[in-house]
């Protein structure tokens, strides 16, 4: 099964970033306040920053503006809330200490696509 092109979108763009350990888990009919959760890690305050920004800046190339935008200015943990795709980038300690993934873990998890490398696959 692939990804529809929005959650690509997002995975492409947080990869972009350096963004780690990636999940997307379906929540519909578990959650009554979105369909996807998506979970992301960056090494730092800053990096999160960035991954945020970049799947953001990814997702308004395609028409979708967040909801809300929460956590920016400490940056352990940022949230982006597009209704029905809710995207939070943490790091390592803030994502264990929550254990979101735990909370959701009655969700599908979606399958990401393959991470491709254009220097590699451009050699002969």
């Amino acid at each position: 099964m692939t990804l529809d092109s929005r959650l690509a979108t997002v995975v492409d763009a947080a990869r972009s970033k350096k963004a780690f350990r990636i999940r997307l888990v379906d929540v519909t009919g578990i959650a009554s306040f979105t369909d996807t959760l998506a979970f992301m890690s960056g090494g730092s305050d800053r990096q999160n920053r960035a991954i945020a920004e970049a799947v953001e800046d990814g997702l308004k190339l395609v028409g979708e503006r967040p909801i809300s935008r929460e956590g920016e200015m400490n940056g352990n943990w940022v949230l982006l809330d597009y209704g029905n795709l809710v995207i939070h980038v943490m790091d390592e300690e803030t994502r264990r200490h929550y254990n979101l993934e735990g909370l959701w873990s009655a969700g599908r998890e979606l399958e990401l696509p393959e991470e491709t490398h254009p220097a590699l696959d451009a050699r002969p």
